[in-house]
């Protein structure tokens, strides 16, 4: 049942499936307080899914969870579960049928989606231009995205890493007294 190879696919223009496809309000860090409580602060490294600090929530107008984020020269999208503000040249995709599972499983394609394209400092990876990209995804029986399917894969990966994680603590016997 969830299995890639087994499903149909089809490509879409992004604009044409997401509701809102936007420039994120910038945030300079300079201008930010870091503390261990407070609002996730989103840039465009590629490390650590953008993070790049909490800092402290002065009632800044932040981006929705569950939504996925990219920066113009990194290129580089990144699912978002909580609220979060973002630095400079940041763009923010939301829709209310993104989630945990089917925002990491379009993440990855959205990635896909612009691998060896070019995009990066001097070509900016922009609002206007992910609009216009297509991006893959598997379909249900009328044609539409399969929402359902993209969240039960990426939960189904979830539980084998769990699973994998679990045995690997259990051999090294941990919350069990001490190790070998």
């Amino acid at each position: 049942m969830n299995n890639l190879s087994d499903r149909k696919w089809k490509e879409f223009i992004v604009e044409d499936l997401f509701c809102n496809i936007s420039n994120s309000k910038a945030y300079h860090k300079t201008n930010l307080c870091e503390t261990k409580r407070g609002i996730a602060y989103i840039s465009r490294t590629n490390l650590n899914n953008g993070f790049e600090a909490i800092v402290s929530n002065n009632s800044f107008k932040s981006n929705p969870k569950n939504s996925i984020v990219f920066g113009a020269e990194n290129a580089s999208f990144f699912y978002e579960p909580f609220e979060y503000i973002t630095g400079n040249k940041m763009y923010v995709i939301s829709d209310e049928r993104i989630n945990k599972y089917n925002g990491l499983f379009i993440q990855k394609m959205l990635n896909k989606s612009v691998e060896n394209c070019g995009f990066g400092y001097g070509k900016g990876l922009i609002g206007t231009r992910v609009k216009k990209r297509s991006i893959c995804l598997p379909v249900d029986d009328s044609g539409e995205p399969d929402w359902q399917f993209m969240t039960d894969y990426m939960k189904s990966k979830e539980q084998k890493l769990i699973k994998r994680y679990e045995t690997y603590l259990s051999k090294i016997n941990v919350g069990g007294g001490g190790g070998k």
